[in-house]
């Protein structure tokens, strides 16, 4: 596995002391050669080979201090995931995003937030989903959005999907269109896992795959969420998900070092018997106001 040693000057001027002292302290067991009239080509091979003393053991040290990438990745998710929760989805406006050269000098940006339900009841089933995307304007500080129902069957020619104008203030979302009674209900008192539930510490999670690629760039870990993690129960309170363990999947498209946030992605999944179905997914993007949001 590769290894990338933690840049940190506090550290690096620590190790160059012991460096100086281990050389110093090696040297001198040595002395008792130049006692005894040590010529100039020995005290060269002898100061050499303090030195090489010296690397060795500083090298050692180093060894203690190395991170994986899957650490180095996990440390930047914790790092902006931090923030959240939110105390209101509007604070988005305040928030500075990862720009790209896609945006305009004078766009502002828009913050896309959208959440999925998505649930397949068997194979014969289909997979009946409840999107919500919303666009925080900070050009203008509105956010508007839609609403989207839809059924996939196995036949494709049975889809159907509906769609919904929203917006979003007062730390509510408003159906703008007219819609069924169950659409209504589910948007009244819908919220956010961004602005309800914290991530806290990603290391304490049992890791189950990761894939990472600094040249797009793209960061991936699933991770195994017990049945009573917080957020695991958050998901089974609030919107009936199994009572059982799940797979968190975090990715993340934007430099790692980069101050400014990230697009984030979350999913979490759920396998039940005879094939069931369920999932929440929840994604944070930052994007050019061109785009028309």
């Amino acid at each position: 596995m590769k290894l990338e040693t933690v840049k940190n000057k506090e550290i690096i001027a620590i190790l160059a002391k012991v460096l100086l002292i281990s050389h110093q302290n090696n040297c001198e067991s040595f002395n008792v050669f130049e006692e005894k009239g040590a010529d100039m080509m020995s005290r060269r091979k002898l100061n050499a080979t303090c030195i090489v003393v010296s690397l060795m053991m500083l090298l050692q040290g180093c060894s203690n201090i190395a991170i994986t990438k899957d650490q180095q990745v996990e440390q930047a998710f914790e790092k902006h995931l931090s923030i959240y929760p939110v105390k209101s989805l509007e604070d988005f406006y305040d928030m500075e995003g990862f720009r790209d050269k896609e945006f305009d000098k004078d766009d502002k940006g828009t913050w896309v937030v959208s959440s999925k339900i998505a649930i397949q009841k068997d194979d014969s089933s289909p997979l009946v989903s409840k999107n919500i995307y919303l666009f925080f304007n900070k050009n203008n500080n509105k956010a508007t959005g839609k609403f989207v129902l839809s059924k996939i069957y196995e036949d494709f020619s049975k889809n159907t999907e509906n769609e919904y104008r929203i917006a979003y203030s007062n730390n509510k979302i408003e159906l703008l269109d007219n819609a069924p009674k169950e659409v209504e209900l589910f948007l009244k008192d819908y919220k956010f896992l961004v602005e309800e539930k914290s991530f806290k510490s990603l290391n304490n999670l049992p890791k189950i795959s990761s894939r990472h690629n600094d040249n797009l760039p793209l960061y991936s870990i699933n991770y195994l969420i017990k049945q009573d993690n917080e957020i695991n129960k958050w998901l089974q309170q609030k919107y009936k998900f199994m009572k059982q363990d799940a797979i968190m999947n975090i990715e993340n498209s934007g430099e790692l070092s980069n101050s400014s946030l990230s697009n984030f992605y979350f999913k979490v999944r759920y396998k039940g018997k005879k094939e069931e179905i369920q999932y929440f997914r929840e994604s944070i993007n930052f994007k050019p106001s061109k785009g028309g949001y």
